[in-house]
């Protein structure tokens, strides 16, 4: 589903980053509860960072990660796409296991003696020089991913390009145009990426592309009659789930 701040990135991708930016500037609100002595508020604030993050990291960011760069890791990591989200999945990690570790010493008594430290303020700057840290390069990747191929995707014609023996598809963030297309027997459809990075795999598994970057294409042609649904398994699910579509093919009239 198309995001709200305009560059082409998902829902979940643009309310991950404001959230992070949110999150962000509560540390600093904590840090000031603390310097004020109320330091009940300052836990409550703190930890649920801590929490939410969490919850970001199971639902947006975990997934994400799992679905388009663990597979790049490491042969793609020359490429910037993939190893600024792999230093921003490291230092996120870090980040996280810090914060909850000063949570756990600062506010619990979980942990044993030899694990505990005394040296609060430390600790917490660190940590937040490190999440702020975190913060700068998720926008980096914000921007790696979709401003920078908001920028250079071509608009979308009123007409879709059609020959009786040649269909074209644009592939963008985060949608196929057209969604569902038909043709007779023996027609090539070719999917042009004007944006992002995607790939077209067909629920059965008939056929599939590489990864498609912008201005990357990919073509099949469809010899028999049949509804061939497909998804871009980076941004998409089988069974037309957010980023697919499908191919209706008929039979040729004799």
């Amino acid at each position: 589903m198309e995001g709200f701040l305009g560059t082409g990135a998902s829902r979940s991708a643009d309310l991950n980053l404001v959230l992070h930016f949110i999150m962000a500037f509560a540390l600093l609100g904590g840090m000031y509860l603390a310097r004020r002595r109320r330091y009940t508020a300052h836990g409550i604030c703190q930890s649920s960072v801590m929490l939410v993050n969490l919850v970001l990291i199971a639902r947006i960011m975990g997934p994400s990660y799992l679905r388009q760069v663990a597979p790049q890791v490491p042969a793609g990591l020359s490429d910037s796409y993939y190893w600024l989200a792999f230093a921003h999945a490291l230092a996120g990690t870090a980040a996280e296991l810090l914060g909850l570790y000063v949570v756990l010493v600062a506010g619990t008594r979980l942990l044993p003696a030899a694990l505990r430290f005394d040296n609060y303020k430390r600790w917490m700057r660190t940590t937040l020089v490190l999440w702020w840290s975190v913060t700068l390069l998720g926008f980096a990747v914000y921007a790696r991913w979709y401003m920078t191929s908001s920028a250079s995707r071509s608009p979308v014609p009123q007409t879709k390009t059609k020959t009786p023996d040649r269909v074209m598809v644009r592939v963008q963030n985060f949608s196929f145009d057209p969604k569902d297309v038909v043709v007779t027997e023996g027609t090539t459809v070719e999917w042009d990426d004007v944006g992002g990075r995607h790939n077209v795999t067909a629920d059965d598994g008939s056929f599939q592309s590489d990864t498609l970057t912008a201005d990357g294409k990919f073509e099949h042609k469809f010899e028999r009659a049949g509804v061939y649904k497909y998804y871009c398994n980076f941004h998409g699910e089988k069974d037309e789930k957010d980023m697919a579509g499908s191919v209706t093919v008929e039979p040729r009239k004799k």
